[in-house]
């Protein structure tokens, strides 16, 4: 359980479940979009939900190695990144539909992909943004970010994306790539 407290304000995070999506199912195909779902408790701004999740364990994955359903001893890493260079003013908020977009363009990238496979990922966005009042996405971070083999991971790119769903006290973490 991660835990921020911000003045009189507390949000804690709890890791229910994850998902995730492999586009190996319907080819050889090395993408995936792995989703991390937590429940919230307490009350903040979005600033709050978002470094409680940089600070929960689970955020700590390297998206290079298989995931577990425990998280990893801390090695510091996420994705391409090293953890440390990331930070709540890494995120910019965005609308669901742009989140929606860039996933569907990114999964387009290698061209069309079988009909009910493509249902499959764009219900499973559509359930993930259907609460949602905020959606952040992770911007490009510079050189100096990168971790020394972050370039077995994301050829085709890395997108992650924070979308928050108050009305259902979640809030899920959503990284598309590749490795």
């Amino acid at each position: 359980m991660a835990r921020l407290d911000c003045e009189k304000l507390t949000v804690e995070i709890t890791h229910r479940r994850s998902e995730i999506i492999r586009f190996r199912d319907v080819a050889s195909d090395f993408r995936w979009i792995d989703a991390k779902f937590f429940d919230v408790v307490g009350s903040g701004s979005h600033k709050d939900v978002i470094a409680a999740v940089i600070a929960n364990a689970w955020y700590d994955d390297d998206y290079a190695s298989p995931s577990g359903a425990l998280p990893e001893p801390s090695r510091g890493l996420h994705g391409p990144y090293s953890l440390d260079s990331i930070s709540v003013a890494s995120f910019e908020k965005i609308s669901p539909r742009k989140c929606r977009d860039a996933v569907r363009k990114w999964a387009g990238l290698l061209g069309p992909l079988p009909a009910e496979f493509t249902r499959r990922y764009e219900d499973f966005m559509a359930d993930l943004l259907a609460d949602a009042t905020a959606v952040f996405k992770l911007t490009d971070l510079d050189d100096a970010a990168r971790h020394e083999w972050d370039g077995h991971l994301g050829v085709l790119g890395f997108h992650e994306f924070v979308v928050i769903s108050p009305t259902a006290n979640t809030v899920a973490l959503v990284v598309a790539s590749d490795d």
